[in-house]
């Protein structure tokens, strides 16, 4: 079989381990060096392959057909997050979709937890203060606050929630919890996370994190409206998607003290404009999207994207198969 592995922004070291590990199971393996991360710009040059290893492109619907008049039977995600990719029409050609699920949980929990207390206690501006030979936090006895016995509330309960849920239970934090889509009660019971409705973690928690995917139910979920009903005190932490929040009505609630802070990993556009209003302010974290740039991270989500190619060529059980629908559609291919 022929494959092809995408992804040009992770190092080249983790695609050649890929490339490697695939070629050893008897199939031939590009690296495509796409210019962008938009398909339609280059899917045409794609038809050809068995497989695709991806990492985040943008498959929509136009770009999947396009594909399907190909060869291209399975697309195995580089990650975790599928929601740039049409799954129910990738069913509808006879291509399977999957994803390295789980292998990103720690890491990214990690960067949250590690927001958190940044913000609470307000480290950025007192590594700033340093730096300019300003002492007054010392001097002047400001206080900040801890993670510590504080409530923080997850929009959302998939593996990363609960990865930070276990995190939190060594804050003796009190974690509530919604899931709209999939509740995980025996997850819930063993991390100590209380089911909360959407309304009450906006109302109570003294920390938001966001564990959703961008839907079309989901996008500006994060508003005004939401933002006036949090605690003047409390933090938002976004690591999930950017499309969540509306970037305006955060930089609003920023300034004017409607909330104390925030920390994004994630934007609607990556990288944001210079002209972003959230750029300009000094009580939000901001990342690059690198929540899962960690080694250990990208070693265990290239063991597991590749090795589902591996398997699924080999007639194996591939358990992270997301449209299992794409079984009625095989004959057509």
């Amino acid at each position: 079989m022929k494959v092809a592995i995408l992804g040009r922004q992770n190092p080249l070291f983790f695609r050649e381990v890929m490339k490697t590990a695939i070629e050893n199971a008897g199939h031939q393996v590009d690296i495509a060096d796409m210019p962008t991360r938009n398909f339609l710009d280059f899917a045409h040059e794609l038809k050809g392959y068995d497989a695709l290893i991806t990492c985040g492109e943008k498959l929509p619907t136009e770009a999947v057909r396009m594909l399907g008049t190909g060869n291209v039977k399975l697309i195995s995600r580089w990650g975790v997050g599928t929601d740039e990719i049409d799954k129910e029409e990738a069913a509808r050609c006879g291509i399977a979709v999957c994803n390295a699920a789980n292998s990103l949980s720690v890491a990214v929990a990690e960067c949250a937890i590690a927001m958190m207390i940044d913000l609470l206690r307000e480290f950025p501006a007192r590594d700033a203060s340093v730096r300019n030979n300003d002492w007054s936090w010392f001097f002047e006895g400001k206080l900040s606050h801890q993670l510590e016995g504080k409530t923080v509330g997850l929009i959302g309960f998939g593996n990363i929630a609960k990865a930070l849920a276990k995190m939190l239970g060594g804050f003796d934090c009190r974690i509530i919890a919604c899931d709209e889509y999939y509740w995980d009660e025996a997850a819930a019971e063993k991390l100590n996370v209380t089911k909360a409705p959407r309304e009450e973690i906006i109302r109570t928690a003294d920390v938001i994190s966001l564990h959703l995917a961008a839907t079309p139910d989901t996008l500006n979920m994060v508003d005004r409206d939401f933002l006036t009903k949090m605690k003047k005190t409390a933090i938002l932490i976004n690591t999930a998607r950017g499309a969540l929040v509306d970037e305006e009505a955060l930089a609003w609630a920023l300034e004017t003290g409607e909330i104390a802070a925030a920390g994004l990993d994630v934007f609607k556009k990556e990288p944001p404009e210079l002209d972003n209003p959230l750029l300009k302010l000094h009580n939000v974290i901001l990342l690059p999207h690198s929540g899962a740039g960690s080694y250990e991270c990208l070693e265990k989500s290239s063991a597991m994207a590749s090795g589902n190619v591996i398997d699924f060529f080999a007639g194996k059980p591939v358990k992270t198969i997301l449209n299992p629908a794409y079984r009625d559609h095989l004959g057509k291919k």
